[in-house]
């Protein structure tokens, strides 16, 4: 029974409740079936019930189902339905239905029956109820959108955002190093040390997909000399992170650390113009995580593209970083 079922929460973009984002009921040539949802408006931990009483006759094997979405889109530190990147989506089975019957789907917020965490209340925001026809035969391809509900979901008073981040921990182990480039000149390398703090966007899901947002801190170099043409120039004493530094890593290992820095490329380099840094330097690293330290220890490496020096030369800065990932939540 459907109604039974404990319904599955997923990503929105691997599911059809996406399509529907896409699919307004007004749409011309796109049918509308009547169909009931309770509640009428829904606290973050409320049940969701639709139901659909077949008024038609259908054709042999046709499949029916229903589908839930909330997302909530981000906003303002402190500002009511922003400040948090939330998500969640449900589905039921689709079942085959005949004239006279009823189609019903309960939705409740939680633990999917994959068994992994996921949001344990609804997102704050507006849930969107879809119903669709599949493909005959099918119980994942969607042949026809065929009516929309929408239920607003609110705090009850007194109720505090139930979404919190996960704080992460970046953490440049001994063998991490920056190094500089140019035609004609020696290469300059120098260890870097160095923290980066984060929060992870979204619920943390162990074996999942990982993506840590918000990245701010500094690099430091050990040693980094200047450059034999710019003598009067040296590289900043620290490498901040600027905003848009992030990492990600999916559930198979590949990791992307798109590290952005302040200041422009030839600054970085040490050949820049004198004054404050201006513009900033992206470096999009990669590597894998693996047994045995997984993301305890990760080695990540990239370069940042040619760019001009004042001199007429081009320039390179490279990067291997050896990275332990802290997602226990400790400062």
């Amino acid at each position: 029974m459907i109604g039974r079922a404990r319904t599955v929460l997923v990503v929105c973009a691997a599911t059809a409740a996406c399509l529907a984002e896409a699919v307004p009921a007004a749409d011309a040539g796109v049918p509308f079936t009547p169909f009931k949802v309770a509640p009428a408006a829904a606290g973050t931990s409320s049940v969701i019930t639709a139901s659909w009483k077949v008024d038609r006759r259908l054709k042999r094997g046709q499949r029916f189902g229903f589908e839930l979405s909330v997302v909530t889109p981000r906003g303002e530190s402190g500002s009511p339905g922003g400040g948090y990147n939330c998500t969640t989506n449900s589905y039921s089975p689709p079942r085959v239905v005949r004239k006279g019957s009823v189609l019903r789907a309960t939705f409740r917020p939680g633990a999917g029956r994959d068994g992994q965490e996921r949001w344990t209340t609804w997102c704050p925001g507006t849930a969107r109820i879809v119903l669709f026809r599949y493909t005959r035969g099918s119980v994942t391809d969607i042949s026809r959108f065929l009516g929309l509900r929408k239920v607003p979901i609110t705090l009850a008073p007194g109720e505090t955002l139930p979404f919190t981040a996960t704080p992460v921990k970046i953490t440049l182990l001994p063998g991490s190093t920056v190094t500089a480039t140019a035609a004609g000149r020696p290469d300059r390398a120098t260890p870097v040390t160095g923290v980066l703090r984060g929060a992870v966007d979204g619920p943390f899901i162990p074996n999942g997909d990982l993506h840590v947002v918000s990245l701010a801190g500094a690099l430091k170099p050990a040693s980094f000399a200047p450059d034999p043409l710019c003598p009067a120039a040296t590289p900043p004493a620290t490498f901040d992170a600027a905003p848009g530094t992030r990492l990600d890593a999916t559930a198979r290992g590949a990791v992307a650390f798109g590290l952005t820095l302040n200041g422009a490329p030839s600054q970085v380099f040490g050949c820049g113009p004198p004054g404050a840094l201006a513009g900033t330097t992206a470096l999009a690293l990669n590597g894998t995580a693996g047994a045995p330290n997984g993301l305890g220890t990760v080695s990540v490496t990239g370069a940042a593209p040619g760019f001009a020096l004042p001199d007429g030369t081009q320039g390179g800065l490279a990067a291997t970083l050896v990275l332990n990932v802290d997602l226990s939540g400790r400062p």
